[in-house]
């Protein structure tokens, strides 16, 4: 496991982009990159993962239409695997199905040890589509240091299909945002320890009201917002001096980074619109405990969802990274309304 998690890092870290590298010294940002990686070093060529998602995959395949079915019984086959390019090169590949829709497979590239040029990209995601073609994925899904400049290089490389954006990694240093010019809004905007039970009540009532929310995300639950209550990231808003929303942010290192994933900002109807989000952000940075040098807040957005990424850039996050939808010629990418966020 200690080799693979070396070999996992490494080769992710030659595909983080520039600002990673300059907030984390290189042995820390591989350790970080360790961390992430652990969850996937364990669910390679691991049957009991695949029986898992074959299992999960079936259930599913029982409450579909009659014409949706996945014909794969080895467990080895549903885990991820390690394949082989032509130089020696190697990539680290998974089935998955977007929000579990069993007609939106794609193929996940955890990790490939070839440099992230769109020669290699092309190559990636070509033959990682054929080693699964039992599953017909649609697409794949690669992690870049800088998925606007990679998506422009692969619309211009040939044998490549439909690509997009499917998320930002938007982050900041959060002593960074704390130095930075207050907001408009600052003065009218509060934040108070809140009860998780209470706070996922409120959050709830909060997207039952705005359906459209569930586009870019799912209601954080108690469980969840007792992690953020724990690492002292859970706080009810208040816009001058009345209760406006719930905003969390628990202790969540992965992609390389280290901080807080904003995993909660929800304002009720009465206080939309107002230009509090900036605002809650600098509070909320204010309030998470005390940061080593290098702690972030950071998320991923879609790049759809318009108004966090501009409640995110008014802070100073930036984008550090993101994923791509790549897909071989003559495959159909994945189709738009199905590409956003589960």
């Amino acid at each position: 496991m200690g080799e693979l998690l070396d070999d996992l890092a490494a080769a992710r870290a030659a595909w983080t982009g520039l600002q990673l590298r300059d907030w984390y010294a290189q042995d820390r940002l591989l350790a970080q990159l360790r961390t992430a990686l652990e969850p996937d070093a364990e669910r390679l060529e691991n049957p009991e993962f695949g029986a898992e998602v074959r299992d999960l995959v079936q259930a599913d395949e029982s409450a579909a239409a009659d014409d949706v079915h996945v014909d794969v019984e080895d467990p080895l086959l549903w885990a991820d695997r390690r394949i082989t390019h032509d130089d020696g090169g190697w990539s680290v590949i998974g089935i998955r199905f977007r929000g579990r829709d069993l007609t939106c497979p794609f193929v996940d590239v955890i990790a490939s040890s070839l440099s992230p040029t769109p020669e290699n990209i092309r190559r990636i995601v070509t033959e990682a589509a054929e080693d699964l073609k039992e599953f017909r994925p649609l697409t794949a899904r690669l992690t870049v240091g800088d998925p606007d400049s990679g998506l422009a290089e692969v619309h211009d490389a040939s044998g490549i299909g439909p690509s997009a954006v499917d998320q930002y990694l938007v982050a900041g240093l959060i002593r960074g945002i704390n130095h930075r010019t207050r907001v408009a809004s600052y003065r009218r905007v509060s934040l108070e320890p809140m009860d998780p039970t209470l706070a996922a009540a409120r959050v709830a009532e909060i997207y039952a009201a705005h359906p459209e929310g569930t586009r870019w995300a799912t209601p954080a639950g108690p469980d969840e917002l007792q992690e953020a209550s724990e690492d002292g990231a859970l706080f009810e808003i208040f816009a001058n001096g009345e209760p406006a929303g719930v905003v969390s942010a628990p202790r969540d290192d992965d992609h390389g980074l280290s901080g807080h994933l904003v995993q909660e900002i929800c304002l009720d109807e009465d206080h939309r619109g107002r230009g509090y989000g900036p605002a809650v952000l600098q509070r909320l940075c204010e309030e998470l405990p005390h940061p080593e040098p290098g702690t972030v807040l950071w998320g991923s957005i879609h790049p759809e969802n318009v108004p966090s990424l501009r409640n995110a850039h008014a802070v100073g996050r930036t984008t550090v990274g993101g994923q791509l939808w790549v897909a071989p010629e003559g495959l159909p990418g994945m189709p738009a309304a199905l590409a956003r966020p589960w």
